[in-house]
């Protein structure tokens, strides 16, 4: 499959402290991340909070420069780019916010929110026409055309959301990136955006990066996932495959703290000790072995690196094998989706049904 964002060595570094007379320390934020993201695919990128996830998205966009490592979109440096060649990339890479009430302009209509990006990218539009571009935009997203000359307060958590999307798509991007797109939504809303994101994916050829906590949504509508901590990806590989047999010990304890959905289930825990360490002063080695129940003498000596175990699957960790080797039991559902997916799709099944009853 065809690379469309790929990112090398990456890394954004962030200085803390110090003055003329004494140096000061550097958050590492991002930490030297590898990563390789397909053309049609839908990329999930997980962890715990201040792993590092929202930077990376971040620097994936160019809404920051990295300290070091470049982001490549389709064979282009995009750090490197200046000026004119910058606009243009921000036609083919768009960012979906977490919260869509503080990412709108609460003094323009949804029409002027949607319409901005066709003046910039499509300025052959006439003002008839790109009123026309927004009522199809709205009602690609479910919402209706009507609604336009309506301002944010106005709607709710979901359509405020579904008015980002829209606004994300007017310039026809090739990469869309979006940053905790439901958490901030009612977990009978999630299911409904989920769903649309990726029904515009299928239709429009879109590639999807996105940055979430739900491991139940990400396991129903990505291809791939990468696992982060402390500013690092420890584990990348096919999403059923990660799900299946996840090779790191952070991993594990992700998929283990899965919440089951139904009477009577079980499910193995795996609890890790202690708390994650600062990023200020990261434990020597490996950043995960202070809270490794795996961890040995090499793990404080050194950085374990991205080891190939499986294909498309890479892992960095120094004992992986041992890992593989001990049984961990992830619930799902008949249909494939883990309990607390089905849960919300169900409802979301409901909704549609109570709508379309007269």
């Amino acid at each position: 499959m065809t690379v469309i964002v790929e990112a090398q060595d990456l890394g954004k570094h962030y200085p803390v402290g110090g003055n003329l007379l004494q140096k000061g320390t550097s958050l590492k934020a991002v930490d030297g991340v590898n990563l390789k993201v397909h053309a049609g695919e839908t990329f999930a990128i997980v962890g715990e909070s201040g792993c590092g996830k929202s930077t990376l998205a971040r620097l994936l966009m160019r809404l920051m420069l990295p300290t070091s490592g470049e982001v490549i979109f389709e064979g282009r440096a995009i750090a490197k780019l200046k000026g004119a060649e910058v606009r243009a990339l921000r036609k083919d890479l768009q960012f979906i916010f977490q919260d869509p009430f503080s990412s709108l302009n609460p003094r323009m209509t949804v029409a002027q929110l949607i319409a901005e990006p066709l003046e910039i990218h499509r300025p052959n539009l006439t003002a008839g026409e790109r009123r026309k571009e927004v009522g199809r935009l709205l009602a690609e997203v479910g919402l209706r055309p009507s609604h336009m000359d309506r301002y944010p307060h106005e709607f709710s958590g979901g359509q405020r959301q579904r008015i980002g999307i829209a606004r994300a798509l007017a310039s026809d991007p090739k990469v869309v990136i979006a940053d905790e797109p439901v958490s901030a939504l009612d977990v009978s809303v999630q299911a409904q955006v989920v769903n649309l994101m990726g029904d515009l994916c299928d239709q429009r050829g879109l590639t999807l990066i996105v940055i979430a906590h739900d491991l139940a949504v990400i396991r129903h509508m990505s291809d791939r996932i990468a696992v982060m901590y402390l500013g690092r990806v420890v584990e990348t590989g096919p999403t059923d495959e990660v799900f299946a047999n996840p090779r790191h010990p952070y991993t594990r304890a992700l998929m283990s703290a899965i919440p089951v959905a139904e009477f009577g289930a079980t499910q193995s825990r795996q609890h890790l000790s202690g708390e994650p360490p600062s990023p200020l002063a990261p434990p020597s080695g490996c950043s995960f072995r202070t809270r490794c129940p795996f961890a040995t003498e090499i793990c404080a000596q050194m950085q374990p690196v991205n080891e190939t175990v499986a294909p498309g699957t890479e892992v960095a960790c120094h004992h992986w094998r041992d890992v593989s080797s001990v049984s961990l039991t992830i619930a799902a559902s008949a249909t494939g989706r883990s309990p607390g997916a089905e849960a919300r799709f169900a409802m979301y099944r409901t909704a549609l049904a109570n709508q379309d009853s007269p």
